[in-house]
């Protein structure tokens, strides 16, 4: 909470701030903290007596999402997450505008935008000025798993985040994924081997690993297979559901 307080420059009083704080207070008085990735142990060492690191866990049915192929129509980009500062949508869709002045895609963004906010009201006149880019509320598991099985790739242009499902379940789904090198998303992809790391902060870097995704198939299909293979090591929920039993037995067979 602390570190998407400092993001997205939380005001005093807001909710982020108090988060932060509540968090400061409740970690010390635990037994020890469930950890998703290292950036979270990072993050409360010094506040936690102990630390275990255990990813989330994905659906089990988006390992039997199947992608579909289909050379007439363009590549759709799959942008899953709040419209915020924190996600940076805004910016990846300027990034990618000398790309779409070359090649055709779509972008579809699934994620609820602050109206009342400017950069919700700023990313309604970016979207409203290029036909390429379309929104959508966020969706259910079904109509998520139907989107991953139109989408040629997922993109995750975070300018913090943590473990974020929607990579998890574009891995398990067999979408290759371009994501931000930040926060916990170095836990999740392995760079050139089951995604493609970009620099959210660097519009080149995040047009260059998307095109390189478009325009070699054989090579994002590569990605696809090996991020399935490993998500199905580490995040199917048979597997994490037996680390977090490991867990709670050694919690309550041990003398606080």
């Amino acid at each position: 909470m602390k570190l998407v307080a400092k993001v997205t420059h939380a005001r005093p009083f807001s909710f982020w701030w108090n988060a932060a704080r509540l968090e400061a207070f409740a970690i010390p008085r635990s037994r020890g903290v469930v950890c998703i990735t290292n950036y979270t142990r990072d993050a409360v060492d010094g506040l936690a007596k102990k630390t275990w690191v255990v990813p989330n866990a994905v659906d089990a049915s988006f390992f039997d999402v199947q992608p579909e192929i289909n050379l007439e129509h363009p590549p759709i980009i799959l942008c899953v997450g709040g419209i915020c500062l924190r996600k940076n949508p805004n910016a990846f869709i300027r990034a990618l505008d000398p790309l779409a002045a070359k090649r055709k895609f779509r972008i579809i963004f699934l994620g609820d935008v602050s109206r009342g906010e400017a950069y919700g009201r700023e990313f309604f006149k970016l979207i409203a000025a290029r036909s390429w880019c379309q929104q959508f509320d966020y969706v259910g598991r079904e109509k998520l798993k139907s989107h991953l099985h139109e989408a040629t790739l997922l993109a995750l242009p975070s300018l913090e985040d943590n473990c974020p499902m929607a990579v998890l379940e574009a891995m398990a789904a067999n979408v290759p994924v371009v994501a931000a090198k930040v926060g916990g998303v170095l836990d999740l992809i392995e760079d050139g081997k089951t995604g493609l790391f970009c620099d959210p902060q660097d519009a080149a870097s995040m047009s260059g690993a998307v095109e390189k995704i478009l325009e070699q198939p054989q090579f994002a299909r590569a990605l696809a297979a090996e991020a399935n293979r490993r998500a199905k090591e580490r995040f199917h929920p048979a597997i994490v559901a037996r680390r977090h039993l490991e867990i709670y037995r050694e919690v309550l067979n041990t003398r606080p």
